[in-house]
């Protein structure tokens, strides 16, 4: 029962991570019609926004998105969640792809591409991968915790630069801390043994959020405004 109510409970987070990054999407493609009125050139749809921290972001719904395909019965609370997720975090990707220009930028998205390509095969052979397969699934979570953590330290030190939020969306921030308290309270329901990667991640990516979080009452939402001011 309580797993079941926690399970949808996940699940509702997760919706809202997806509202979170159409926000996050509607908020670039408002800034691409206003690069173009200003005459601005790549990077100002994207600003402030740090590739490193949305493929971190990326690699956390994916390391669980494997997680879950390897465990002995298929979660789907985790699995249905965590590819959405996954997908619709490619898409934010696949912004910063169209709209800079170094290479370090584009391949954060290719890179996604290629891992979402192995985990569809390893999905048909799971019933000959799932012993090897829960091992290198638990290295991920602990290998997507480090890549959070960095990840969200890298945007956090990109606003503090920049001294600006940008293109940033605080809703999305907001939603995604809410996510990964849900993540820490399935994680305890789920017993220890197999809920131990949720706990670990959701720890440490929900006190990261709340840094983030931060940064918009400290430097608040100087973009578009601050932009038309000076143009």
């Amino acid at each position: 029962m309580l797993y079941n109510a926690m399970g949808i409970l996940s699940s509702v987070m997760f919706l809202g991570c997806l509202f979170g990054l159409v926000k996050q999407y509607r908020q670039i493609n408002q800034r691409k019609l206003t690069a173009k009125e200003l005459s601005k050139g790549l990077g100002f749809a994207t600003q402030s926004l740090s590739v490193n921290n949305f493929f971190s972001s990326f690699i956390g719904f994916y390391a669980f998105f494997v997680y879950s395909m390897m465990l002995q019965d298929v979660d789907y609370y985790l699995f249905v969640t965590r590819l959405l997720a996954a997908l619709a975090t490619m898409v934010i990707l696949y912004e910063v792809f169209l709209d800079r220009a170094q290479l370090s930028q584009k391949l954060p998205f290719l890179s996604a591409v290629a891992a979402m390509l192995i985990a569809f095969i390893c999905f048909e052979f799971r019933e000959h991968l799932l012993t090897v397969g829960r091992s290198v699934a638990s290295i991920l979570a602990v290998g997507a915790t480090f890549i959070i953590f960095q990840g969200g330290v890298q945007q956090i030190r990109k606003i503090r630069k920049e001294k600006t939020t940008g293109a940033l969306s605080l809703s999305m921030n907001v939603i995604f801390m809410g996510k990964d308290l849900s993540n820490l309270a399935f994680g305890f329901v789920l017993g220890f043994a197999d809920g131990w990667p949720l706990i670990l991640i959701g720890s440490v990516s929900s006190i990261v959020k709340l840094i983030t979080i931060w940064q918009f009452r400290v430097y608040g939402a100087k973009t578009i405004d601050t932009k038309l001011k000076s143009a």
